[in-house]
C-alpha cells in the first residue's frame, strides 16, 4: 500500500471524527522521532499489573507503548488509533520488542474487530478496554464518546479511563496548532463525573472499582518539571 492509499484508508476508517484524523496525523508525521516517551502509562501499570490477562483493546494507542507493555505481560492486545504514522511506529516498536499486538488505523465510533467475540456480535468482546486522554471534539459529546468505548467491553470486563483532571499548561498551544478549526473540550474531568456519563450513555450496568485523582511528575515541552493531575476510573461491566 503506498502512502497516499494508506492516508485515504485512514480517512475513510475514521470518518466519524471530522478533521481529527488530519490533526493527529499531522501531530505524528511532522516529527521524525517518536512523539511520546515509549514508556507505559503509570496508571496502567499500577492498575492492571494484578489483573488476569485476557483480550484487551487500547483505544487511541498512539505509538504503542501501552499496548506493548500489555502484550509483554500476557495480554492478547488490539490497539487502534486515528493516525497511520502512529500505528506504523507502534508496529515497528512492537517488532523490536518481540511482541505481536494487533494494530489498526481506526476510530472507535466505527471500528469493529476482525474476530467477533461478544454475545451481541463484534462489539463487547474485550475483557479490558483502556482509553487514555481521550479528546472530545464538537459536535460529539464526551458521553457519546464513552458510550462507543464502553460498547467494546465484555460482560464482566473492565474499562480503564485515564483523563486530564486539569489540562497541561501547554495544551492551548497544541490546540491552536493542530485542531484545524475544530472546537475542543477543555472541561475538568473527574472520575465520578466520567462514571455518571458512562452509566447514562451505556445500556449495561457498571460498578466502580477505582475512582481517584492521581498526580504525576512530567517534563514540559520546554524541559521544565511539571506536576499534572490525572482522573483515573476503573469500572466493571456487570
Amino acid at each position: 500500500m503506498n502512502d497516499d492509499t494508506a492516508k485515504e484508508t485512514a480517512q475513510n476508517t475514521a470518518e466519524g471524527v471530522p478533521n481529527s484524523v488530519a490533526a493527529w496525523e499531522e501531530r505524528y508525521s511532522e516529527s521524525e522521532d517518536a512523539v511520546w516517551s515509549g514508556n507505559p502509562n503509570e496508571a496502567l501499570v499500577a492498575t492492571v499489573a494484578e489483573m488476569t490477562p485476557g483480550r484487551v483493546l487500547d483505544v487511541g494507542c498512539g505509538e504503542g507503548a501501552d499496548a506493548i507493555w500489555l502484550a509483554e505481560h500476557g495480554w492478547d492486545v488490539t490497539g487502534i488509533d486515528l493516525s497511520t504514522t502512529a500505528i506504523d511506529r507502534a508496529r515497528t516498536a512492537a517488532e523490536a520488542r518481540g511482541v505481536h499486538p494487533e494494530f489498526a488505523v481506526g476510530d472507535v465510533s466505527t471500528w469493529e474487530p476482525e474476530t467477533a467475540s461478544g454475545s451481541d456480535g463484534a462489539r463487547g468482546g474485550f475483557d479490558l478496554v483502556t482509553a487514555f486522554f481521550l479528546h472530545t471534539r464538537l459536535p460529539d459529546t464526551r458521553e457519546e464518546l464513552l458510550s462507543r468505548v464502553a460498547a467494546q467491553v465484555a460482560p464482566g470486563g473492565s474499562l480503564l479511563l485515564v483523563s486530564h483532571a486539569t489540562m497541561p499548561p501547554w495544551a492551548a498551544e497544541h490546540d491552536e496548532k493542530f485542531d484545524h478549526g475544530m472546537d475542543h473540550h477543555h472541561e475538568r474531568v473527574s472520575p465520578n463525573g466520567d462514571f455518571a456519563l458512562l452509566i447514562g450513555a451505556s445500556p449495561d450496568r457498571w460498578e466502580i472499582e477505582l475512582a481517584e485523582i492521581r498526580t504525576r511528575q512530567v517534563t514540559s515541552p520546554e524541559g521544565e518539571p511539571t506536576e499534572l493531575e490525572d482522573a483515573v476510573l476503573l469500572a466493571r461491566r456487570v
